[in-house]
């Protein structure tokens, strides 16, 4: 048989593989993206989506349908043996002002899947193949041969079976983007998927409610002698989870919806009646993270690299954050302008996120659903007074959410970024951070824009700033003839912005009328420039006087 060639095969279509796919796509790389479920899933699942997140998904398509159809939540309301002793207000915490999406926002994963489907095929025009597995994955120093398969309904059961003889591909880089049991990863020799299971048994609903006296813009903890959570979704719905202690993650019976409301009522009593269940299982959760997110020409990403407790809403978010990082790099390496060692980055900036992760959702965890029961006790006599010490102190409860919204999250140490050596060590950008986001307003047109919608996905972008200080500043004619002496060895055929500060306004680029873009990224007291990588991290940064050096480490 002879092969199909490729140069990325994606094997895992939910929301981290999917991603991978726009990225590619803005690139121009060819890839296919296949899926062994038969079909998207209907089921609610993941249900954050962070802010950090929406903005790279912005990149390829404006997200406010998301943020329609969807909600924030406005607080949490926490019950200890069935009586209320906390109800925190949320609704104005904010993750930064340097970004246009500054809370979590609360959506299905089904809606989220089709967000990134429609734009997939709408700005691509391209989509996932369902109903086809990876029957065998082999790699050599050339590429991947894999063969794939056609997966079928069996006599209407539900069971999938695969029948057909199978289709050969030969990939340069796989990615196996395919859950907690990746074939991917099982296919690396080298990769181990190091962890455990928690002992807890979980039980999940997602049903109906009414004559509930719980408020329809709060999620709801309970504690007592276990744990039962709520989170309000769409159409009058909420998402019921709780741990059983007198049940092992082992027991083998499956929940009704008596089981959930049973524990409602003890949990938190005269909270309302579930009814016209719409999804109910039961599952254990895992604590793992792969040794490695690349082996040779398979790569790993999302819950095949790393798994852990839903607590915080992080998981999906990460996986994204992890294609947006590779898409990339996949697509300099395959063009030839960077060497296959380039790709190593990914795993050397991504790993330590997800470790990080990995240890302080498990800490968060074991807070919030410990089987201890001296634990338990010490918790539920505590939580009354840590819970509003905690929340309302502004500066701890923001820094809390930043770190959850993702926005915080950097690659200072990685080889494949820089600062100037003139560069200031106080800066409140270095080169591995993430950009700050603003308003500019455009020269020509007089409009106002974000700088992150400036930042698009299939370049590198050069920001070129005036500085504030009148000492320091750079007129509108000496950053033309930086652009043009950089144009003049730029090897990453990058974009170029020009911002000047106040409101004199320039004939061309953009103004920063108040000067906070400037100072965000520490450009009030000199001219300078940040080197923008298509992921929107920033790749090199420095005064406009070291602009060689860029140019010389490009």
């Amino acid at each position: 048989m002879v092969p199909t060639n490729i140069d990325v095969l994606i094997i895992g279509a939910g929301p981290t593989g999917t991603t991978l796919a726009l990225e590619l796509a803005a690139q121009n790389i060819p890839f296919r993206l296949v899926d062994k479920a038969l079909e998207r899933s209907d089921k609610s699942r993941a249900l954050a989506v962070q802010s950090r997140t929406l903005e790279v998904l912005n990149r390829h398509a404006p997200v406010q349908e998301l943020i329609d159809n969807g909600s924030q939540v406005a607080g949490g309301v926490y019950y200890i043996h069935g009586k209320q002793v906390a109800d925190l207000d949320l609704s104005n915490v904010r993750t930064g002002d340097d970004t246009a999406f500054p809370q979590t926002l609360n959506i299905s994963q089904s809606d989220t899947e089709q967000f990134l489907d429609r734009c997939l095929a709408e700005k691509y025009g391209r989509s996932a193949e369902f109903g086809v597995e990876a029957a065998s994955i082999v790699q050599d120093a050339d590429g991947v041969t894999v063969t794939l398969r056609k997966v079928y309904s069996n006599s209407g059961k539900g069971e999938k079976a695969a029948t057909d003889a199978g289709e050969v591909v030969r990939a340069k880089y796989v990615v196996g983007a395919d859950g907690a049991h990746s074939l991917v990863r099982h296919a690396a020799k080298s990769i181990t998927f190091d962890g455990s299971a928690y002992p807890q048994d979980f039980i999940l609903c997602d049903a109906h409610l009414r004559n509930s006296r719980l408020p329809r813009d709060r999620f709801a903890v309970c504690w007592g002698d276990g744990l039962m959570t709520l989170f309000p979704l769409r159409d009058g719905m909420v998402r019921v989870v709780a741990s059983r202690p007198d049940h092992h993650a082992d027991d083998a019976d499956e929940p009704v919806l008596a089981d959930f409301q049973a524990w409602f009522d003890h949990m938190a009593p005269g909270s309302g009646e579930l009814y016209d269940p719409f999804w109910m299982a039961r599952f254990r959760l895992h604590h793992r993270v792969a040794s490695s997110y690349r082996e040779g020409r398979l790569f790993l990403a999302g819950d095949a690299a790393h798994i852990h407790s839903p607590a915080g809403g992080q998981g999906m978010n990460t996986g994204i954050q992890d294609a947006v990082n590779l898409g990339w790099k996949l697509a300099r390496v395959l063009r030839g302008e960077k060497p296959d060692a380039f790709l190593d980055s990914y795993n050397a900036e991504r790993r330590p996120v997800g470790e990080r992760l990995l240890q302080s959702s498990d800490r968060l965890f074991s807070i919030v659903a410990s089987n201890s029961w001296l634990f338990r006790l010490v918790r539920n006599l505590l939580a009354p007074w840590l819970l509003p010490l905690l929340y309302h102190d502004e500066a701890r409860r923001n820094s809390i959410f930043r770190f959850l919204s993702q926005l915080g999250v950097r690659y200072r140490k990685s080889a494949v970024v820089n600062t100037a050596a003139g560069w200031p060590v106080g800066a409140p950008v270095r080169g591995g951070d993430r950009a700050p986001d603003g308003v500019v307003v455009e020269s020509e047109s007089g409009k106002q824009k974000r700088l992150h919608q400036l930042l698009t996905p299939a370049s590198h972008h050069l920001l070129l700033f005036s500085g504030v200080a009148a000492d320091g500043q750079a007129s509108e004619a000496d950053l033309m003839r930086v652009e043009a002496h950089f144009r003049e060895r730029d090897v990453d055929a990058a974009l170029v912005h020009t911002l000047v500060s106040g409101t004199s306004g320039p004939k061309s680029g953009y103004t920063d009328a108040s000067g906070e873009l400037h100072k965000r990224f520490g450009m009030e007291k000199t001219a300078g420039y940040a080197y923008i990588r298509p992921d929107g991290y920033v790749a090199h940064i420095g005064p406009l006087s070291s602009l060689e050096e860029l140019m010389d480490w490009q």
